[in-house]
């Protein structure tokens, strides 16, 4: 190169830059070993508890044996905690990672279908008849003598605003939706063309309710991310709950919270006038539709749920303390 000539003989560098148009930048510029990888080579063995060094084969042996046991499905976060336990190992998931990567031994990545899903497709619904269109949403209601938040699943009848129905528990999960649904279909005499609205929860996304939507004939239809206005109704429905109840109780325990929610879905149903109903009661409103509610012996649907697992577990813990 010329300018590396001149300089070697002592020109000034600078200068003989200038005269050759190049830059600094470019005159010291390596380019790197593409092929070489950088930093510390992989090791070649895995450290036992004891100390003993295992060659990584024997390790990549006993990871093979393992996934070859009938019922066992793991990924490589399982096999570490295995390795670690079993085998009793000083191994990091990173290790255990490339180990399984490189004998393809790593689980299929599971597809994921996000395409099943009907979406909203009108803002506000428009049912012709009671019950044919239902919105569905969670509600946190905090337990002050607890100091923890419970989730109460509630079902609205788009038409009439009648609350059909709720949970309220430690935590809802799909299987309480499917549990609810089972109730309502039970207690009310729903048409043709139900549809239900929900956001997109994990507890409404599952597979479980949407199969048993499916089999009950209900279409199911998922309100598109971050448009709480898809799901007015029963938004408005908690706006109520949250300045009727909410801001005004503070509850011991869920106990407490649900005999409180039981004498409020009594008064919203039978008692309260709403104007999106005329300034009329959902039970009444229903009634001059042909709905017969038999009154002396109607509960909320959910209302005799059995205490959930993790509701007992959790009231077990309280007494253990």
């Amino acid at each position: 190169m010329i300018a590396t000539n001149f300089i070697e003989q002592g020109f000034p560098v600078r200068a003989v830059l200038e005269n050759v148009g190049l830059t600094a930048s470019q005159y010291y510029y390596r380019t790197k070993e593409t092929n070489k990888k950088q930093g510390r080579p992989p090791s070649t063995s895995t450290c036992t508890e004891k100390g003993q060094r295992v060659p990584n084969g024997v390790v990549v042996q006993q990871i093979e044996e393992l996934l070859k046991c009938e019922f066992v499905d793991y990924g490589y976060v399982k096999v570490t905690y295995w390795l670690r336990k079993v085998k009793h190992y000083v191994i990091s998931f990173k290790k255990v990672y490339r180990l399984m990567s490189e004998h393809k031994l790593l689980l299929a990545r599971q597809a994921v279908n996000r395409s099943a899903r009907t979406w909203v497709k009108e803002l506000v619904p428009q049912p012709k008849v009671p019950f044919q269109n239902i919105e569905l949403d969670i509600k946190y209601i905090y337990l002050h003598g607890q100091r923890r938040n419970a989730m109460m699943l509630t079902a609205i009848d788009v038409l009439s605003r009648f609350n059909m129905g709720f949970i309220l528990q430690y935590s809802i999960k799909k299987e309480d939706v499917a549990a609810l649904f089972d109730m309502i279909n039970e207690q009310f005499s729903l048409p043709q063309g139900v549809t239900v609205r929900n956001d997109n929860g994990s507890q409404f996304t599952a597979s479980l309710v949407r199969e048993k939507l499916f089999q009950m004939g209900i279409e199911q239809e998922f309100s598109r991310p971050a448009t709480p206005e898809q799901n007015a109704h029963i938004e408005a429905y908690h706006s109520i709950v949250e300045r009727a109840i909410c801001n005004r109780y503070q509850f011991d325990d869920i106990k407490d919270a649900k005999n409180t929610f039981y004498r409020f879905w009594h008064f919203y149903n039978f008692e309260r006038l709403h104007s999106g109903i005329e300034y009329d009661w959902p039970a009444t409103y229903l009634e001059e539709l042909g709905v017969q509610l038999d009154t002396k012996e109607f509960y909320p649907c959910g209302w005799s749920l059995e205490t959930s697992a993790n509701e007992r577990d959790f009231e077990e813990g309280l007494m253990g303390q």
